[in-house]
C-alpha cells in the first residue's frame, strides 16, 4: 500500500510540475519536490534527455551528493535545437559531453529571485555566465529560463530554452 500511495504522489507531482511548465511559461511558483535533484529531475518531464545524458556520464553521482547546487536543465526541445550533426559529434565525446554538461550547474542554491541581483553566475566546471533580468524572464548566458524553483533536498532545477555551449 506504501508504494501506492508513492506512486500517486509521485504522478501527482509530475501533473503539477508539467502543469506549471504548460500554463505558465515564465513560472515563478516554487515546487518543492522532497527529493534530490535527480529524484525530482526524473520527475520533470521536460528535461529527461539531459537527465539521462548527465546518467551517462557519471554526473548522477555529484548532484545526489548533497550540494547544495542550482540546475538549469535544457528542456529536451533545447537538446532538438542544436544541428543534428553538431549533436552527434557532442555524443560521440563523453569529455567534451561532460563539460557541456557541467555548464549548466552551479554550487549553491539560487532561486529566481535570488538571481535578480546577480550579473554573473560560475557553474561548476569555471564557465561564467551572464545573468540577464528582463521583461521576457530570466536569461542565464544565452538560455531563457522557462520553468523556474523546482527545489530539490540538495538544491534547485530551473529549465531554459537553450543548451548552453561552453566556447
Amino acid at each position: 500500500m506504501k508504494s501506492m500511495k508513492s506512486k500517486i504522489f509521485a504522478s501527482g507531482l509530475a501533473l503539477l510540475i508539467t502543469g506549471l511548465l504548460l500554463f505558465q511559461p515564465e513560472a515563478k511558483a516554487q515546487v518543492e519536490t522532497g527529493e534530490n535533484i535527480m529524484t525530482s529531475a526524473a520527475q520533470f518531464g521536460q528535461i529527461q534527455y539531459f537527465r539521462t545524458l548527465i546518467e551517462e556520464v557519471g554526473l548522477d553521482d555529484k548532484l545526489n551528493e548533497d550540494g547544495p547546487f542550482t540546475v538549469f536543465a535544457p528542456t529536451d526541445e533545447a537538446f532538438n535545437e542544436i544541428p543534428e550533426a553538431e549533436l552527434q559529434e557532442l555524443l560521440e565525446s563523453p569529455d567534451d559531453l561532460r563539460e557541456v554538461l557541467l555548464a549548466h550547474i552551479a554550487e549553491g542554491a539560487y532561486q529566481a529571485e535570488d538571481m535578480a541581483d546577480r550579473d554573473d553566475l560560475t557553474m561548476v566546471n569555471g564557465v561564467e555566465l551572464n545573468v540577464d533580468q528582463h521583461e521576457g524572464g530570466i536569461s542565464v548566458g544565452d538560455a531563457l529560463m522557462v520553468a523556474a524553483d523546482i527545489v530539490a533536498t540538495n538544491g534547485v532545477i530551473h529549465a531554459v530554452d537553450k543548451v548552453i555551449l561552453p566556447e
